[in-house]
């Protein structure tokens, strides 16, 4: 149910003000009203034929007549899709006859450029041939020139065949004569109803050129209805408010017909009534106090658009002048409720085309804008990469110069120990061991800064050979017997293979297994060290260095394999390292085309686990 306040009935400039009347004056329902119309033969018929809802098609196309845009009345017309008419396509569906005279159209060349309407015939979804109304405006009106049209279809095929039959106009001619004499004043539209028709083409033709602005269309309405409207003094257009509270006047035609400093006025009623009910209304005043003599309002709507607003009339003096314009101005509600439909359309199309504008500029300034990121990024990695490299040739250079005296040192101090003991006291002795502990020890973390700065530069390769898998993991085992024993932590090796020769680099898999060892020797203060060698499926092997030391946490799992990364990072850590020998390993074994993963659990253990081919490809050696 449509609630509708009373907020306005007359304009003057942009206010507007309540307006009412006395008791006296009548407000009538148009049906109630008796017309000459329903005297005339089958012109009812012709008139319900007349105000059928009218089909209208949304369209753009550019300057040369290539179709941009069909809406979707377009596929319910025609029975084509609107893909498939897109282009010249469309073409397909117009009258042979009538395709260059509308194609001229959207070629004209006036500057600026003007809009246009033009009859011409389609075909509908079941073959036939129907009259429509093209109308066209430019979507760029303030340009010299036209980069876009906009506009509509307006299937009119019932309104020309009347206006061509002679048949329907004799019929009228015939039925008037028939008038009786004191109903000639109220019969005065129905006399001349080929005019009536020939004015409804007018009032069509008007508003289709303004369909690209609703606010002239609106004031284009309020004129037509004026001027084709015999006996209408002026024409009020009252649309909705926006949230639905009454009716605002949207536009007043004929105001030239009032006073200077006066507007014509309307009952509210009048309007409020015609909108919710949507039947036309009449009234005449019985007061002459300054209101106008008669006023008649009909809904603005159609079948396809709803119902829009009011289109009222009126007359200052002949409270009789527009009783036989009742029908005709229901006419026109629905022509300009097609109208208004139609330029709510363009303008809708217009804003979604700037939204469009304004996005594509967004993502073009999006697109230069991660182009330039993009463009920064590769610079900043290519600055990395040369600063890894000489990072890479520093520490490589650097391991280089420290190994020379480093080796000096624990040569030194192993032939001290060896040949001149007897000549050293127990101090002494005490001294030059923990030198050459300590220098080995340096020289560990040496080699280990140079095998990783010629893996990083890509200059590390594997030597194959042929060798005993069994006797390397046993020797590797012996290298931290006694300090295994040392803490009271047993270490056993179990080797499970038929065939015990594998093909491999000897040097870089003793490594690795140092790394493993060493690390479950130095994590591990009770309990056992397990190592096992097994053969799986297919020609691989499996080698599990397992242990039952401090564990590792569950977060720092994922980065176990990372450079210079240790589960504790504080200088005061208890367990000495660079957190370079597993990174290594990792690298080394994938050269090997093996993998390493690792299990663990806090205070539980862990056990890390190599798997090999038995035979390394010579081919994917090079890292």
């Amino acid at each position: 149910m449509l609630i509708i306040k009373p907020v306005m009935t007359h304009y003057h400039g942009n206010n507007f003000c309540r307006s009412e009347f006395s008791e006296a004056e009548t407000l009538h329902n148009a049906s109630e009203i008796t017309s000459p119309l329903e005297q005339v033969g089958d012109l009812e018929t012709q008139d319900d034929r007349l105000l059928e809802p009218i089909s209208h098609i949304v369209w753009k196309a550019n300057a040369s007549g290539w179709a941009t845009y069909l809406g979707q009345r377009w596929e319910e017309y025609t029975g084509v899709l609107a893909s498939a008419a897109l282009g010249f396509g469309y073409l397909a569906c117009v009258h042979p006859e009538d395709r260059a005279h509308l194609l001229a159209f959207s070629r004209q060349n006036t500057s600026p450029p003007q809009s246009y309407e033009i009859k011409f015939r389609l075909q509908t979804r079941e073959g036939t041939y129907r009259w429509n109304l093209a109308r066209g405006t430019p979507a760029n009106a303030d340009s010299q020139e036209v980069l876009e049209w906009v506009g509509t279809y307006t299937d009119i095929d019932a309104l020309q065949q009347t206006l061509a039959d002679p048949e329907f106009l004799r019929s009228l001619a015939r039925e008037e004569a028939n008038f009786r004499p004191q109903n000639m004043c109220e019969s005065r539209a129905v006399t001349d109803a080929g005019q009536d028709l020939q004015a409804i083409e007018r009032f069509t033709n008007l508003l289709s050129q303004r369909a690209g602005n609703l606010c002239e269309l609106l004031q284009a309405i309020a004129d037509a209805t004026v001027e084709a409207i015999a006996g209408a003094d002026f024409c009020l257009v009252a649309l909705p408010e926006c949230d639905c509270s009454g009716l605002k006047l949207s536009a007043v035609g004929g105001a030239s017909n009032f006073d200077k400093g006066r507007t014509p006025q309307v009952q509210n009623k009048l309007l409020l009534r015609a909108f919710a009910t949507g039947e036309s209304q009449m009234w005449r005043s019985q007061s002459g106090q300054g209101v106008p003599a008669a006023a008649c309002a009909a809904a603005i709507e159609s079948g396809e658009t709803g119902r829009l607003g009011v289109l009222a009339i009126g007359n200052g003096k002949d409270s009789t002048a527009i009783d036989g314009s009742v029908q005709l101005l229901a006419l026109m509600g629905k022509q300009a409720a097609i109208a208004i439909n139609s330029a709510r359309a363009i303008e809708k199309l217009k804003k979604q085309e700037q939204l469009l504008e304004l996005q594509n500029e967004l993502l073009i300034r999006q697109q230069e804008e991660l182009e330039n990121q993009g463009r920064r990024i590769q610079q900043q990695k290519l600055q990395l990469l040369e600063a890894a490299k000489l990072k890479s040739q520093f520490l490589a250079t650097m391991s280089h110069e420290l190994r020379t005296p480093m080796n000096a040192i624990i040569g030194f101090s192993q032939l001290l120990l060896r040949q001149h003991k007897q000549l050293l006291t127990d101090q002494q002795t005490d001294m030059v061991g923990r030198i050459l502990n300590n220098g080995k020890n340096l020289l560990v973390l040496i080699n280990d800064i140079l095998d990783l700065s010629k893996i990083e530069s890509g200059r590390t390769e594997l030597k194959t050979e042929e060798f005993d898998l069994a006797d390397l993991v046993m020797a590797a085992a012996r290298e931290f017997g006694n300090q295994a024993t040392d803490k009271n932590v047993a270490m056993s090796v179990s080797a499970c293979l038929q065939e015990r020769f594998v093909v491999n680099d000897k040097f870089r898999l003793r490594q690795v297994l140092v790394n493993l060892i060493s690390n479950a020797v130095k994590f591990t203060h009770q309990g056992s060290i397990c190592i096992e060698v097994r053969e799986l499926n297919g020609d691989r092997l499996t080698i599990a260095v397992r242990d039952t030391g401090i564990g590792i946490c569950e977060t720092d799992l994922p980065h176990i394999f990372d450079k210079f990364r240790q589960a504790d990072q504080t200088t005061t850590r208890p367990y000495p390292g660079t957190g370079l020998g597993l990174a290594i390993s990792a690298f080394l074994v994938k050269m090997m085309d093996g993998t390493i993963t690792v299990e663990s659990q806090l205070e539980k253990g862990s056990t890390f686990r190599i798997e090999l081919q038995r035979t390394v490809n010579p081919k994917k050696l090079i890292s």
